[in-house]
């Protein structure tokens, strides 16, 4: 008996999507000190400069998502470390997984979006561009895992699906190794900006460079210092070099 799809049917019993505050992936974590310059915001604190009292920790934090939640978007904060954000949310959620946050990077983990409160528990807010007032949120660490099958077997069990093995990032499809290229190219990104910070002759860059990059097998599975991105990420960061 052929079944006849009502769309007005479907549409009387229509429900809301439900999100989910809760969201498994891969963390990109990075830290660097910055002055806050007003009109401009965060630029790279450079001793000769600035003032030592000028200078803030900056913290930038990606979750990449599992495909399986198949999300279209990334978790991003940007924040300053001495800041309620990170001092009262995000640190103390890191610690409670039983690591410190140098170790946080690259990690496979589970988080949760919370609502940023000030000092006396209210919402903090702000106004978006259609001058709608809304809550801030934040994250916080809810696990640790130690690599991506258990991460993955975390969320498929909180869903009731059965947990099968898991041989890549993202899948087994030619848009899933996209996917985990370009999480794989955000990383590099960092590590580039990082030892350009600390370096400033080429030679050194690249010896550094290499050796970081082969301790990373998500990154060394599709970049060296001599791919054509590396070259060209460090090109970049050598042109802001002042001289």
């Amino acid at each position: 008996m052929e079944t006849v799809l009502d769309p007005w049917e479907s549409a009387e019993h229509a429900e809301e999507p439900q999100y989910s505050k809760e969201v498994w992936g891969q963390v990109l974590a990075n830290s660097w000190y910055c002055v806050l310059e007003k009109g401009v915001g965060k630029v790279e604190f450079d001793p000769q400069k600035h003032n030592q009292d000028q200078r803030r920790t900056a913290i930038d934090i990606t979750i990449y998502p599992l495909a399986d939640m198949k999300l279209n978007f990334n978790i991003e904060r940007s924040m300053i470390a001495e800041s309620r954000e990170w001092v009262s949310f995000i640190l103390p959620s890191i610690r409670n997984c039983g690591i410190r946050p140098r170790e946080l990077n690259e990690k496979w983990v589970k988080v949760q979006t919370v609502t940023l409160t000030d000092k006396t528990g209210n919402p903090v807010t702000y106004t978006d561009s259609n001058g709608t007032v809304k809550e801030k949120t934040t994250i916080q660490f809810l696990k640790v895992f130690k690599d991506i099958d258990d991460c993955r077997q975390d969320y498929l069990a909180q869903f009731g699906k059965p947990a099968q093995p898991h041989t890549q990032y993202a899948g087994n499809n030619g848009n899933s190794n996209d996917k985990e290229k370009q999480t794989a190219l955000s990383f590099l990104k960092v590590y580039v900006q990082n030892v350009c910070r600390s370096q400033k002759d080429l030679n050194a860059i690249r010896q550094s460079l290499a050796e970081q990059i082969a301790q990373q097998p998500l990154i060394s599975k599709y970049f060296t210092v001599d791919s054509p991105e590396t070259v060209n990420l460090i090109a970049k960061e050598m042109e802001s070099i002042p001289f």
